[in-house]
């Protein structure tokens, strides 16, 4: 899976609230620097991500070939 497919399926895993957070960060009205873009997304709050949805980005990111251990799998998904 390409690094491409695998934000299309995070992106779609997102609700509407998100999805337009998202666009508002990546398409602003005016063009702004990397600077800028960093500090958006800095300051971007953090959001509570189901059981499901982590199942999920993590599966997308062992299709890459990362590897996690069972420890580190566990404490992502807070068990």
């Amino acid at each position: 899976m390409s690094e491409l497919d695998r934000l299309h399926e995070i992106i779609d895993a997102l609700p509407p609230q998100q999805v337009h957070a998202l666009l508002t960060l990546l398409v602003p009205s005016q063009a702004i620097s990397g600077e800028e873009f960093a500090r958006r997304l800095a300051e971007a709050p953090e959001e509570d991500v189901d059981e499901e949805t982590t199942a999920r980005i993590l599966s997308a990111e062992a299709e890459q070939g990362e590897s996690i251990s069972h420890g580190e799998l566990k404490q992502r998904l807070g068990l």
